[in-house]
């Protein structure tokens, strides 16, 4: 049986690269293969999904060690791993351990990743040296397939599939929901938008007083925006609701009542869209962006002022996204397990 050795950012306490771990867990449940899961401190899982699947310390050389002796591949397993923007680290962490995979003979691959921003040359190098050795290269958005070719992955076949906690939520949780919701704002903010904790609360205050629509506020990486959240609730002239780390079909249901999701994450605005939920993003990363432009749901981008963006929204009457995208990002993740599948049961190059 084939023995993968899967890395992320997974155990952090973030709602994302946490969905990201159960998505690539239930994906994986469809090929016949043994799982080990890199992760920061594996005692907080009370289980892996499936039997088949075991958690390594990530910070545990040795077992780091002998998982990468054991394993026949090394995969990277989905999110926004190969970038410079917070660290450089983050990169060398993320392609290093695949490029001692592949000079030990094992396959490596890219499953539903994220590429960029990379500003450095030596990161870039990098990139090149790793994808071309890769069994597998999938990405999650054009993007993230334009900048691969930017780095000189010119002859490499490049699959463009989806986010796979998006398709995850979409497979697991997406019904239609009724039209008629009553007047309920459910927003996630992030300091790394560029706004202020007043100017972030001036802009819901703003949506929520048009239509006198409740505040619910989700924080879905606590250490990184529960203080910020708090400055802004703090701030609000209206009253609020906290929600600290959803589980995700508590999150789901937040925003099937909601007639407006506010997104100031990625994985808000992916819980967003499998809920239906009429959606607008704030556009802290370039990902956002590329996001809302293939499902089609307004961005807000920084440099506006709060004043302005909302009045925007308020105009743009926004509706949930099409069928046709939830489709779309079903039938991704239908083909990304195909192509895995056919790639672990090839010759690893």
């Amino acid at each position: 049986m084939t023995r993968i050795l899967v890395l992320g950012y997974y155990g952090f306490g973030n709602f994302g690269d946490e969905l990201i771990l159960s998505a690539v867990q239930d994906e994986l449940t469809n090929i016949n293969c043994e799982a080990v899961f890199a992760v920061n401190e594996p005692g907080q899982y009370s289980r892996p999904v499936c039997p088949r699947h075991t958690f390594v310390d990530r910070h545990d050389l040795a077992a780091m060690k002998s998982a990468l002796e054991a394993c026949d591949h090394v995969m990277l397993g989905g999110g926004g791993l190969i970038q410079d923007i917070t660290s450089s680290r983050s990169s060398m962490y993320y392609l290093g351990i695949p490029l001692l995979g592949a000079l030990r003979k094992k396959g490596i691959l890219s499953y539903a990743q994220g590429v960029g921003p990379i500003r450095g040359t030596l990161t870039r190098q990098l990139v090149r040296t790793v994808f071309r050795r890769m069994v597998l290269i999938d990405v999650r958005d054009d993007a993230s397939r334009d900048l691969l070719r930017e780095c000189g992955l010119r002859r490499q076949e490049i699959f463009v599939s989806s986010d796979v906690g998006l398709s995850y939520m979409v497979a697991q949780y997406f019904k239609p929901v009724a039209a008629h919701r009553e007047p309920r704002i459910v927003a996630c903010v992030n300091q790394r938008f560029g706004w202020t904790a007043e100017a972030t609360a001036s802009f819901l205050d703003c949506l929520a007083s048009h239509s006198s629509a409740q505040l619910d506020l989700v924080v879905l990486f606590p250490s990184a925006d529960l203080a910020f959240t708090h400055a802004v609730r703090d701030r609000l002239l209206r009253p609020s609701n906290l929600t600290v780390s959803p589980q995700p079909l508590a999150l789901l249901n937040l925003c099937r009542l909601a007639t407006l999701t506010v997104a100031g994450r990625y994985h808000m605005a992916a819980a967003g869209l499998a809920a239906g939920s009429p959606l607008v993003a704030l556009a802290y990363d370039p990902k956002v962006s590329q996001l809302a432009d293939s499902c089609g749901f307004p961005a807000i981008q920084p440099g506006n002022s709060p004043q302005r963006a909302a009045g925007r929204v308020l105009a743009a009457r926004i509706s949930p996204v099409t069928d046709e995208s939830i489709v779309d990002i079903s039938q991704t993740r239908t083909e990304r397990i195909a192509r895995l599948k056919a790639a672990l049961e090839g010759p690893s190059k």
